[in-house]
């Protein structure tokens, strides 16, 4: 009987190109536990905003407050943006009252979907009762429905530092 030769590689050619393949392969096999994990952490540790909003927005707007008697508001964007739909809060009525505004005009560039754009001294809804309305309405619904809420008190929001 004759004896089968013992093969070393899988590869039934022995060449430089395939021992390299096979050594790549053993490296990516060695590596890729961490190397996966890496990759994992970096996307879940990646903060969950959308592009280009920031996390938390300091309400201070000394033009729309002459009287200012209490501090800037730290307003939680994130958060906010992760419990309501954008349009709960960013508006453009339509003359039967329905809110027409462009989810996609939503972006931190566009001034013109900042509150005090289209709230200001010479409207009937300035900045300041658009926001006490909006908030503290907001928080008041999710509080009759007995769901968790925000603050509905003046020195819950404005906060002296």
């Amino acid at each position: 009987m004759h004896a089968m030769p013992q093969k070393t590689s899988f590869y039934p050619v022995q060449s430089p190109r395939f021992e390299r393949a096979e050594y790549v392969m053993a490296l990516l096999k060695k590596h890729i536990g961490p190397v996966a994990v890496l990759i994992l952490l970096l996307i879940f540790s990646a903060p969950l905003t959308a592009p280009g909003q920031e996390e938390d927005l300091l309400e201070n707007h000394p033009d729309a407050y002459l009287d200012k008697q209490r501090p800037a508001v730290d307003f939680p964007h994130e958060f906010h943006m992760g419990e309501l739909d954008c349009l709960q809060c960013h508006h453009e009525y339509d003359e039967d009252g329905e809110n027409v505004l462009d989810k996609n005009l939503l972006k931190e560039d566009n001034e013109k979907i900042l509150c005090g754009s289209c709230h200001n001294a010479g409207t009937d809804i300035d900045l300041k009762k658009a926001f006490h309305h909006n908030c503290i309405g907001c928080h008041r619904d999710f509080r009759k429905s007995g769901d968790p809420t925000g603050p509905e008190l003046c020195g819950e929001c404005h906060v002296k530092q």
